[in-house]
């Protein structure tokens, strides 16, 4: 992979991969430096062997890193919107993304962990179903079935009055 392959591959990926990880970690400087990494890995990778699916496997590496970011840390739990590491007043991060972090994750807390996962890849992460199913090594009936489910759940709980008073 040459200097110009690999800008180009920055450039598409670079928005959704830091989503992604965002979500993951809830961590801005933190998703920035798993996304950061993945593309470095990348590129010394590239530079031994072909990597055949640039999406998949920096998406692969981003998922890797943020399940070893929570294993490091050790938490007990996944932290709660108010223990995000972005600051209200970082000019670098939109306080409406932050917002909508907070209402969405309150959301896909009440899902299954396996349905809420495959939603954020498909919805936030937009990627395909043939893409989730190769990330999560699954098949993409399951795949399919379980962001139904989890969608037709997520509805129910939008609809609930004591949704509608979270998103204020």
């Amino acid at each position: 992979m040459d200097k110009t392959a690999l800008e180009q591959t920055i450039i598409s990926y670079q928005d959704g991969l830091y989503r992604f990880a965002f979500f993951r970690t809830g961590s801005v400087e933190d998703a920035k430096d798993i996304v950061q990494t993945a593309f470095i890995n990348m590129y010394v990778k590239s530079r031994i062997k072909k990597i055949t699916n640039e999406k998949a496997y920096l998406y692969r590496s981003v998922q890797n890193a943020c399940l070893n970011y929570w294993r490091d840390k050790k938490p007990k739990s996944i932290p709660e919107p108010s223990d995000l590491q972005a600051a209200p007043d970082d000019t670098s991060y939109p306080v409406l993304l932050k917002e909508q972090y907070n209402v969405v994750r309150s959301w896909l807390r009440r899902l299954p962990e396996e349905q809420a996962e495959i939603i954020k890849l498909r919805i936030i992460d937009e990627l395909n179903f043939t893409e989730i199913a190769i990330l999560r090594d699954e098949p993409a009936t399951t795949i399919k079935s379980r962001f139904k489910y989890g969608i037709d759940k997520l509805k129910q709980i939008m609809k609930s009055k004591e949704s509608y008073y979270e998103m204020f």
